[in-house]
């Protein structure tokens, strides 16, 4: 049984933006590519210069406890009583009140287990955790024996109506420079032009019924809120080099530790995400550096994203970060830290969330606005007059064949019979996309998930016939790996003969 933290007690409140001066940006005194983020991110978001704080004797990734305890956490205390701070977690000791906090490049990560020497921690023992979701329950008192339940979980509502209350944190940080450039730029820049939009993408089929039920619901929540959908729902993840469309806007996958198909490091096929996108593997181990693409987080933000999160240490599948609630609550127009706080079932424990705290990605989505020009938001209104209606989504989408974005649509339509298990129909219409694909990752994707079809309708033959075909146009082409990958799934044929075992001497 974990421990709660107090009685919850929570305001009727709807969704209402986290304000600039409520957030508190933390960086690294000793980086001056720290210090220089931390301005920038000012700037971009309008938080006060006097909200910024610089920590120093900071190195590297993971520390100790007693450096986490005398280098972050007593130095931010002694700050936040000097600059007259109200921190949620020690309320009426200061006039300022300070709702959330975003950790700058080059700040610690983890905090390596402290056991007494001859004893093994166990899931309710350990203190190792992640510097994030210590620094939520900053200026409280608590042990540290295991996760805490977190109070916000599920929860909707302002920040400031639920008590006990805790502290949103966020950071910003990557893999290289330009990673981060993007993490402090884009967000303003998306919610400016009218918000995030673009393919969902679900990557399901994981190892654990509970974790399946998440992935299925973030499917249901797209397809309600009007996203195209790219629905994978077999045990298998995307194949290396896969032709993932450009304009993805939204991703979530499980389950292997390293990054694969076209979020790899050697088989990524300059795939790159759309501006301002939201990508999330879950794994236990998928945020144990932010530094290295070969982590799932670090291989999101290289390829584009802005948002994301992992794990430091081992979570437990109930310790991990929602990631249906995270966004459902981002769908409702809550920002990051908002949406990550309601989506984090336990504290002290080892989570990351990565990205700006005051980006509201959806917040026109949940308005019922956007671009008109925007095919991803002229395919939401489609689905809303139709009601997703097979004919009626065909008829509205045929009589826009003469615009540039009929290609666009027509694939949306393609996965739409999909999911409506018409598969002679996203056969065909797959079919057509890539008749009138003008470059060749979205002709190779439409061929690909066209072939792929014809194998799930039974239709060997078929399948087959458009295989080989495919094979034979991609010998040179940088998507080969995702062709053989498919092509071998469904013609064991075309595998490799395994390698003959070496007598043992």
């Amino acid at each position: 049984m974990f421990r709660l933290l107090l009685t919850l007690v929570l305001g009727c409140s709807v969704a209402s933006a986290l304000l600039p001066d409520q957030v508190v940006v933390v960086y690294n005194a000793d980086s001056l590519r720290s210090e220089q983020c931390a301005r920038a991110y000012c700037n971009k978001r309008a938080v006060p210069y006097a909200n910024c704080l610089g920590l120093t004797g900071l190195k590297g990734e993971t520390i100790s406890r007693q450096v986490f305890n005398e280098k972050i956490r007593f130095a931010l205390l002694v700050q936040a009583e000097q600059r007259d701070w109200n921190l949620p977690t020690a309320p009426g000791k200061g006039l300022k009140p300070v709702r959330a906090m975003v950790l700058m490049p080059d700040l610690p990560l983890r905090i390596k287990e402290d056991a007494e020497p001859g004893k093994k921690p166990t899931n309710q023992t350990q203190n190792c955790a992640s510097v994030d979701s210590e620094l939520m329950l900053l200026g409280a008192n608590y042990m540290l024996m295991g996760p805490l339940m977190n109070p916000y979980f599920n929860k909707s509502g302002k920040l400031e109506h639920t008590k006990p209350q805790v502290l949103a944190v966020t950071r910003i940080d990557g893999p290289d420079d330009a990673s981060i450039r993007r993490m402090i730029q884009y967000p303003a820049e998306v919610e400016r032009r009218g918000g995030l939009w673009g393919w969902a993408v679900v990557d399901q089929g994981g190892p654990y019924k509970e974790g399946d039920k998440w992935f299925t619901d973030i499917a249901r929540k797209a397809r309600e809120h009007g996203m195209p959908l790219f629905h994978e729902e077999s045990q298998k993840l995307l194949p290396p080099a896969f032709p993932l469309m450009q304009d993805t806007a939204v991703y979530f996958g499980w389950y292997t530790q390293h990054p694969q198909g076209p979020f790899s490091t050697k088989h990524h096929a300059g795939f790159s995400f759309a501006p301002g996108a939201v990508a999330m593997h879950l794994h236990s181990f998928s945020g144990t550096s932010v530094k290295s693409p070969n982590t799932w987080v670090g291989a999101f933000l290289q390829r584009g994203a802005v948002v994301t999160s992992g794990n430091v240490f081992e979570p437990l599948l109930a310790g991990t970060l929602r990631l249906d609630i995270f966004y459902d609550r981002l769908l409702k127009g809550y920002t990051v830290a908002e949406a990550g706080l309601m989506a984090t079932p336990w504290l002290s424990w080892q989570g990351t969330i990565l990205g700006d705290p005051l980006y509201r990605p959806f917040e026109a989505m949940s308005r019922n606005a956007g671009p008109a020009d925007n095919v991803f938001v002229q395919w939401r209104q489609m689905m809303a007059a139709t009601g997703g209606n097979r004919a009626g989504m065909t008829q509205v989408v045929q009589q826009r064949m003469g615009h540039a974005a009929f290609p666009q649509l027509q694939e949306m339509l393609a996965w739409h019979y999909a999911e409506l298990k018409d598969y002679p129909a996203a056969i065909e219409a797959f079919g057509q996309v890539g008749r009138r694909a003008q470059d060749e990752r979205n002709r190779v994707r439409a061929e690909l998930l066209q072939a792929n079809l014809a194998f799930v309708n039974k239709d060997e033959r078929y399948g087959r016939l458009l295989m080989q075909r495919l094979l034979e146009k991609t010998t040179m082409s940088p998507f080969r790996p995702a062709v053989q990958q498919t092509a071998e799934l469904h013609m064991p044929e075309l595998r490799p003969a395994p390698k003959p075992q070496q007598p043992k001497k």
